[in-house]
C-alpha cells in the first residue's frame, strides 16, 4: 500500500513503541505502518469500511486470462458486460452504478455487490499504489473490465506500444494503448514504434485510452476518460495538427510521407520502399525502425513483414521470483517514500520524541532499504546471468514479462514506447485533441465519480436496498471468517477457544438467514 505519511502517524507510532517498550529496530517502522492504517481508513472510506463485502486487491495479473485469479475476477466483472463488445458501454455500466440517480433504481444484489467490489478495486489502482506502480495495474484492471489481455509478445525484440486487447476472450480484437495521466499530462508516444505497428506489423490502427486523473489533495477523487483512434490515414494530419512536424522532418517531407502511404497497397517487400524512403528525411523515425536500413541504403533487402515471437512460460521457480521481485520493488518504494520521505519534511516529532529516536528510525529504515535493493540486484543479475544479457528479448509470460519490461525501463527513466530515442517522441495535449476531435475519432466516456461525498450517498443508497437481513448476512459471514482464523492461529488455548464459540455462533445465525430466505424456500425451488 501506498500509505499516506503525516505527522499524527509518526507522532502516534512514536507513542505507542515508547508506552510498550518495544526496542527491536523495525517495530517502529511496523507501528507507523499501523498509524498511516488507520488514519488513511478514517479520512477514505470505501464501501466494505460500511457493508462487509470482500476486497479485490487489484494486480496487473488480471490482465493475464490464464492467471489463477482469472476465472474469479470474470465472475465479479461479467456484471458490466450487458453493454457487449464496447468499451464506452462497460465503462457506462460502471458510471452508472456511481450515479445516485441511477443507483437508487438498482435492484439485484448480485450487481449491487459486485460492482461494490469493482468500484474499490478501482479506488485502490488509483490511490494505493505508487505513481508508476498504478499505470501497470490499471492495464490489467482495464483488461479484465473488457475481457480483454496484456500484450508481452515482442516483434523482432521491439515493445509493442499496445497494452491489452479489448474483448479476446470472445474473439475480439481491438488494440488499446492505455495512458493514465495527471489533467495536464500530455500523451506521449514514439513515433518509430508508432509507424512499425501500422505499416510493419500490419495493423490499420490503435485506440488510445486516455484516463485522466482529477484529485483532491492526495487523494483522486475521479477519473476522466477519453478515446481516439490513429490509423494509417490520419497519422501524418494527426502529427501536424498536434505540433509534431519536427519528427516528420518538416512539413513537405510530412507530405511526400502521406502521398507515399496513399499509394501503398497494403503489401510489404518492396512494397513497403516508398514509405521507407520518406522515413529517412523523418528524425523522429530512429535506426531502431524495422524500415530504417531500407531507406537509407540503396541497396538493402525488402523488408519482409516479422513474425511475432512465440511467448514462453514461466517455470513455478521463475513465478516464484517475480512474485518476490515484486514485492521487493514495492517495498522500496514505500521505504523511499513513506518513512524515509517523511522524516525529510516533518520538523516535529511530538513531546515524547527525542532526535535520537528520529536518528535511529532513519537509521532502521535506511538498513532496510539496503538490504531490500541488494536483493533487488541479486534477483536481477542472476536472471542476466541464466539469459545471457542484462535486458533479455525473450519475453516471459504476458504479465509478468510487460511488468518486468516496464520496471527495468522506468528505472533506466525511458519511456516503454521510446527505446530511450527523446527525439522519436510525439506528443498530443488535450486542447489539440478536442481541436481534432473529428479527426482522430475522439469520444468522451464520461467521469467515474469516486469522491467521498459520492461514495457516501451510494452506501446510503445501497444499504437501503440491500435491507438489514443481508447486511447481516455479510457481516455475520465476515465475522465467522475471521474467528476460523484465529481460532487456528492463536497460540493460546483459552483465546482459541472463545474465537471457536464466537465462530459457532456466528456460524448458527447464518444458517437461519439463509433458511429463512425466499430464495431456499422449498416453495420457491420448486418453480
Amino acid at each position: 500500500m501506498n500509505f499516506k505519511m503525516n505527522e499524527a502517524s509518526i507522532d502516534g507510532a512514536l507513542k505507542t513503541i515508547k508506552e510498550n517498550n518495544q526496542t527491536k529496530p523495525f517495530d517502529l517502522l511496523a507501528e507507523i505502518e499501523k498509524q498511516m492504517r488507520t488514519l488513511n481508513e478514517a479520512v477514505d472510506k470505501r464501501f466494505s469500511v460500511s457493508i462487509s463485502i470482500p476486497r479485490l486487491i487489484p494486480t496487473e495479473a488480471w490482465g493475464d486470462p490464464d492467471s489463477v485469479d482469472r476465472d474469479e475476477i470474470n465472475r465479479i466483472f461479467a456484471v458490466v458486460q450487458r453493454g457487449g463488445q464496447n468499451i464506452a458501454a462497460r465503462i457506462n455500466e460502471l458510471n452508472k452504478f456511481l450515479t445516485p440517480e441511477s443507483a437508487k433504481r438498482k435492484k439485484s444484489p448480485n450487481v449491487i455487490l459486485n460492482m461494490m467490489m469493482i468500484t474499490e478495486a478501482l479506488q485502490a489502482t488509483l490511490n494505493d499504489y505508487n505513481e508508476s506502480s498504478a499505470g501497470f495495474v490499471f492495464e490489467g484492471f482495464m483488461a479484465a473490465l473488457t475481457g480483454g489481455k496484456q500484450i508481452a509478445s515482442r516483434v523482432q525484440g521491439t515493445l509493442p506500444i499496445e497494452d491489452f486487447i479489448a474483448f479476446s476472450e470472445v474473439g475480439g480484437n481491438d488494440p488499446v494503448s492505455l495512458k493514465l495521466l495527471g489533467p495536464n499530462t500530455p500523451t506521449h508516444g514514439s513515433f518509430t514504434n508508432l509507424v512499425d505497428y501500422l505499416f510493419v506489423r500490419g495493423a490499420e490502427k490503435i485506440y488510445y485510452l486516455i484516463a485522466y486523473k482529477l484529485t483532491a489533495g492526495e487523494r483522486v477523487d475521479s477519473i476522466q476518460i477519453f478515446n481516439f483512434v490513429i490509423n494509417r490515414e490520419n497519422l501524418v494530419d494527426v502529427m501536424l495538427g498536434s505540433g509534431n512536424v519536427k519528427v516528420m522532418g518538416g512539413e513537405e517531407n510530412a507530405a511526400r510521407l502521406k502521398l507515399a502511404i496513399q499509394n501503398w497497397s497494403g503489401g510489404d517487400g518492396e512494397d513497403l520502399r516508398e514509405i521507407a524512403q520518406a522515413l529517412a528525411q523523418a528524425p523522429g523515425y530512429t535506426n531502431k525502425g524495422f524500415l530504417y536500413k531500407m531507406g537509407h541504403e540503396k541497396d538493402s533487402e525488402a523488408y519482409l513483414r516479422p513474425v511475432d515471437e512465440p511467448e514462453r512460460k514461466l517455470s513455478s521457480a521463475e513465478k516464484r521470483e517475480e512474485a518476490e521481485l515484486q514485492s521487493l520493488r514495492t517495498q522500496a518504494e514505500k521505504l523511499r517514500k513513506g518513512v524515509l520521505g517523511a522524516y525529510g519534511t516533518v520538523t516535529r516529532y511530538g513531546t515524547d520524541a527525542t532526535k535520537d529516536d528520529v536518528k535511529d528510525i532513519k537509521a532502521a529504515a535506511n538498513q532496510k532499504l539496503d538490504a531490500v535493493n541488494q536483493r533487488i540486484q541479486a534477483i536481477l543479475d542472476a536472471r542476466a546471468e541464466r539469459e545471457g544479457s542484462e535486458l533479455s528479448s525473450e519475453p516471459l509470460t504476458e504479465s509478468c514479462f510487460h511488468y518486468r519490461e516496464k520496471a527495468m525501463l522506468l528505472e533506466e527513466s525511458l519511456l516503454v514506447e521510446s527505446g530511450g530515442e527523446k527525439r522519436s517522441q510525439w506528443g498530443i495535449t488535450r486542447t489539440q485533441m478536442n481541436n481534432m476531435s473529428e479527426l482522430i475519432q475522439m469520444e468522451n466516456y464520461g467521469e467515474l465519480d469516486l469522491s467521498q461525498e459520492n461514495i457516501d450517498q451510494l452506501v446510503a443508497i445501497y444499504s437501503e436496498i440491500l435491507g438489514e437481513e443481508l447486511q447481516n448476512l455479510l457481516d455475520g459471514t465476515k465475522e465467522l471468517t475471521e474467528n476460523i482464523g484465529r481460532y487456528y492461529s492463536e497460540s493460546r488455548r483459552k483465546r482459541a477457544m472463545v474465537a471457536n464459540n464466537k465462530g459457532q455462533e456466528k456460524a448458527g445465525e447464518i444458517a437461519t438467514i439463509l433458511t429463512q430466505d425466499p430464495k431456499y424456500s422449498k416453495k420457491t425451488s420448486e418453480t
